[in-house]
């Protein structure tokens, strides 16, 4: 099947699309936040037929859905950068919502052990940890967990790995480690040596982390409380593509080459 029927998507600024769609069931869920009017669309994966489609007075975002199941219900999580949402998966009715992200938000939303984090960090700074049982505004409700107001990522998502969330300060290398529970940090805004400038998210495998710099190079860090540099490494050409770890493999999108990075 093919679908071209959707509006013209106007981004701010020229910069393009950056969003991605997620498979979730029987769903496609394709967001379609602009200059114009923004909603979000659930296709069937089989047929690509509508099964919903939800207006959304958000303009542009780059960020990419997130599906979390919460008790007998699954919701998709939306950054936005006049509110986090949340959506049932079902029915893409709002279940609930969040102020206070920045401009033109990036980074995509992350999860774990029932909470959701959102954060944004252009031209101010915003993370926020929001529960899922939450229903309507929930902006100083006991449903939000923690925020914070500095140190907050642009262009990479967070990274969500044992109870520990690492971020980076706007698009720079300076790095983050908080308690994803408490909000609490283990470190903050540490300057990592090797990373001045990112673009690509932080990722786990093999309990280390992996940050690359848009140079292509990548220092690797344990995954731990504690900040602990394991190496650093230069693939010799820019990344600005977050690595992707399968198995006991590391693929990384270079300018020129696709790199498989292999024990």
């Amino acid at each position: 099947w093919k679908r071209d029927d959707f509006v013209e998507m106007k981004i701010r600024f020229s910069f393009g699309e950056g969003s991605s769609p997620t498979i979730a069931e029987d769903k496609i869920i394709v967001p379609w936040d602009h200059q114009g009017d923004s909603y979000l669309l659930a296709l069937n994966k089989l047929t690509g037929e509508t099964i919903w489609k939800t207006p959304r007075d958000e303009p542009s975002c780059w960020g990419t859905p997130l599906v979390v199941e919460h008790g007998s219900t699954k919701q998709v999580v939306m950054q936005g950068q006049n509110f986090a949402r949340s959506y049932d998966l079902e029915t893409g009715t709002e279940l609930w919502r969040c102020a206070g992200q920045t401009f033109r938000p990036v980074a995509t939303p992350v999860s774990e052990n029932g909470l959701v984090i959102v954060g944004s960090g252009f031209r101010g700074a915003f993370m926020g940890a929001f529960q899922l049982d939450g229903t309507g505004d929930i902006e100083g409700t006991t449903s939000v967990s923690w925020t914070v107001d500095r140190d907050t990522p642009d262009i990479a998502s967070p990274l969500l790995s044992g109870g520990r969330l690492y971020f980076y300060k706007g698009k720079t290398g300076i790095l983050s480690c908080l308690d994803a529970k408490t909000g609490e940090p283990h470190y903050s805004a540490q300057r990592i040596s090797g990373i001045r400038t990112t673009y690509a998210s932080p990722v786990a495998a093999g309990g280390n982390v992996y940050l690359t710099d848009r140079d292509g190079t990548i220092v690797v860090i344990k995954d731990s409380e504690e900040l602990n540099i394991v190496s650093t490494n230069s693939l010799g050409e820019g990344v600005d593509a977050t690595p992707a770890p399968v198995g006991n493999q590391l693929f990384v999108r270079g300018a020129q080459h696709l790199f498989c990075i292999a024990k």
